[in-house]
Formats: structure tokens, C-alpha cells, sequence
């Protein structure tokens, strides 16, 4: 239920408060509730065909969970929902002492309280509530019986869900300008020869293959042998980008009626073996219109002459992004958490981009549960991407 008297609200504090997965209608009513912070360019019957159609993929249809805090003494129908969230039950690695295994975890995102409902104590009662049930939420197949790790992406700072367990992560990010084709980078030409586009098939075959995945769990063997932590990645599925896609050519059939559909998801380098597979947000203002670069695939350099040639590549890789950028009227390229490779090529790029650290959103938070199972107090987290986001 949407409509409450704000003057007859329980206390946050209150014994009748409880968290329970939505019905249907209700998630409807959570979705026309937070439609006031999300629902940017679209109108709210648009903006919940848009939650319909993500809800409809690969990725979530069997594993979001709409999460609602009622009063335990309203009947189901007729709940004032105090606020809400989703869950989304994802597959994970984990590896410890050298060992790797399939894990499951989950995501939480759609974080709202109406402004009306604020100060009341509501949102923290549903993490309280939250960090008690989502462990063992949908992971009756697990071995352990439940999640060893959970994450989420904050846009309100580093501190609130610090207090329920979630810890922020690096989160940093860089970024470039679009620019047309025929524009040069500080004069000079970047080679594009060897680069070429990326459409959905080759980021599944160049990014999602077995043997991608494969040498992400070498890297976690080798890198959980050299320390008492544990490491933890998301699995960088074909479902995941897929996910994300959804998302940009939906925003681009009601906003660009009149174009076709983005069918550019990336660029790649077959002589470098470095490939990118990105995304395009739609935002509610230009500002907000960014390119999202999801995930970078390459391997380690072991010579002087081999990171040259990497680095070439990721340069004229950039440069692709940028054009692309530039055709859909993107305010700029960014990718999350570069590393000194990446930095390079985008230094060649614009010598004045920086690294930005980010405090209020974004924030990579993970909550660790596994030194209950023995496995360390501390944990890595591998592949911290764009990709991962919900």
C-alpha cells in the first residue's frame, strides 16, 4: 500500500515491524514508490515495463527478491510499505588455502525509504533485518547452507551500511570526453587498424569464454595460496552483460524511438588479446548519459615490448569507446577501479585524467561472513567492475 498516515507510523524500534519478500502488487507499489528517485526520462508506467523487463532476464528472473518492511498487524494487500529493497541471488567464486569453489551470493540494490518515512529509522531496521535473513536466502543448494559474502553498491557514502556488516571497497574510477571520429587525441593519430567493435556474440565468445574463466580461477588459486585471505569474485557470466544491456536498449527504444538499436557492446584487439565489453546509461539529465565500460579481458604482460603493445591496444581500444561515446551523445567514458596498465593508456589519452576516489556513490561494499566457516577475517575481491554493479 502506498497511501499511509504519517501520523499513526510505527516506531523503527517496534516488535510489530518485520521484513518479508513482496507480493507481485506490492513490488509494483514498491517500484511507483522509488519511480520518484529512479525513474529518470521515463514516466512511472514506462519505468515499471522497464523493472518488468530486467526482471525478465537470465540474470533475475529466478533469483530477485523484493524486499518489504510492514507492521506485522496489517494484512497482506493493505501493508504500508516503510521501505524496500532487492536482492538478487548471483553466482560467485570463492577461493581459500589454495582451494577454488562455486559459490553463491547475492546483491542488494533498489535501497529506498519514501522522503515522508525518513528519519523514522525504517531503513535501518531493514538492514537490521536483512543482515539476518539474506545469508541463508534461497541457498538451500549451497554446501554450507548458505552465503559466505554478500555486496552492494552505496549512493549515500561509506558509512551507513558499514554498520550492518557491508565494508566499502576500493571504488575509483577514470574517465574521457566522447569525441568524433575524425577528432585526434593531443594531436596525434591513435592506430585503430587492429581494433575492431565488439557486438554481443564476441563479447560472449572474447570475454565469457571457459578459458577466461578458467585463468580468473588460476588467479584466485594462486593469489589465496599466498595469504590467509580468503578471495571472492563475481562470476563475470554472459548473464550479467546481458543484464546490462537490457537496460540500455530498452532507454534507447522509448527515448530513440527513431534509431536503431545499440548493437555495439564493446572492442576488442585479436593480436593483443584485450577486449572491453561496455554498456551506455541513459540518464534524467546529459550529465548523467555516461558510457560504462563493464570489464577489460587481457593477460599480464612479461616483457617491456608486450606491455608497449597491450598498452597500444587499450589506447586505440579507449579511443573506440570514445567515438562511441560521441555517436550516442554520451557525456563521457569511465571505467571502475583502472589498473596501472589501463592508467597508461588513458594517460596517452589526456595527461590531465585523473583517478577519482569516490565518498558518496558507487561505493563497493561487501559484507564477509566466512570466518564463521573458517575461512580468514579477511577477504579480496577480485574483479571489482563495472559488471558487478546492481
Amino acid at each position: 500500500m502506498i497511501a499511509a498516515n504519517v501520523t499513526s507510523l510505527p516506531s523503527g524500534h517496534s516488535s510489530d515491524l518485520i521484513l518479508v519478500p513482496a507480493t507481485p502488487e506490492e513490488r509494483i507499489a514498491s517500484i511507483k514508490l522509488n519511480s520518484i528517485a529512479w525513474k529518470g526520462p521515463l514516466d512511472i508506467e514506462t519505468y515499471i515495463a522497464r523493472e518488468d523487463h530486467l526482471f525478465a532476464q537470465r540474470l533475475t528472473r529466478d533469483g530477485l527478491t523484493c524486499w518489504i518492511l510492514v507492521d506485522k498487524s496489517e494484512p497482506e494487500g493493505e501493508r504500508t510499505i516503510l521501505s524496500s529493497c532487492e536482492t538478487y541471488q548471483k553466482k560467485a567464486l570463492l577461493a581459500h588455502n589454495g582451494e577454488v569453489e562455486n559459490v553463491s551470493t547475492h546483491g542488494i540494490g533498489s535501497v529506498y525509504c519514501r522522503p515522508e518515512f525518513r528519519g523514522k529509522g525504517y531503513a535501518k531496521r531493514m538492514f537490521q533485518e536483512l543482515s539476518v535473513k539474506v545469508d541463508t536466502w534461497k541457498m538451500e543448494k549451497e554446501t554450507r547452507g548458505r552465503s559466505l559474502f554478500t555486496v552492494l553498491f552505496s549512493d549515500i557514502g561509506k558509512n551507513f551500511y558499514a554498520q550492518f556488516g557491508w565494508k566499502p571497497f576500493l571504488s575509483s574510477h577514470m574517465s574521457l570526453p566522447p569525441l568524433p571520429k575524425q577528432e585526434l587525441s593531443n594531436g596525434a593519430a591513435v592506430k585503430q587498424s587492429e581494433t575492431k567493435v565488439l557486438y554481443a556474440a564476441d563479447v560472449q565468445k572474447h570475454i565469457c569464454n571457459e578459458t577466461v574463466i578458467s585463468k580468473l580461477r588460476d588467479q584466485l588459486h594462486d593469489a589465496s595460496k599466498a595469504t590467509p585471505s580468503s578471495m571472492i569474485a563475481i562470476m563475470p557470466d554472459y548473464d550479467h552483460f546481458v543484464w546490462h544491456w537490457a537496460r540500455e536498449e530498452f532507454f534507447a527504444e522509448k527515448l530513440l524511438p527513431n534509431r536503431s538499436s545499440p548493437v555495439i557492446k564493446g572492442a576488442g584487439n585479436d593480436l593483443a588479446r584485450v577486449y572491453c565489453s561496455w554498456t551506455r546509461n541513459f540518464g534524467e539529465t546529459p550529465e548523467d548519459n555516461v558510457l560504462y565500460i563493464l570489464r577489460w579481458v587481457y593477460d599480464d604482460p612479461t616483457s617491456k615490448e608486450e606491455e608497449r603493445t597491450l598498452v597500444d591496444a587499450m589506447v586505440a581500444i579507449l579511443r573506440q569507446a570514445q567515438q562511441e561515446a560521441h555517436e550516442w551523445n554520451m557525456s563521457k567514458v569511465e571505467f571502475w577501479n583502472p589498473t596501472p596498465l589501463l592508467q597508461k593508456a588513458v594517460s596517452i589519452l589526456d595527461s590531465d585524467a585523473q583517478i577519482v576516489h569516490r565518498e558518496k556513490s558507487s561505493i563497493a561494499s561487501l559484507r564477509w561472513t566466512g570466518a564463521e566457516q573458517g575461512l580468514g577475517n579477511d577477504v579480496e575481491w577480485f574483479l571489482n567492475e563495472k559488471y558487478a554493479w546492481c
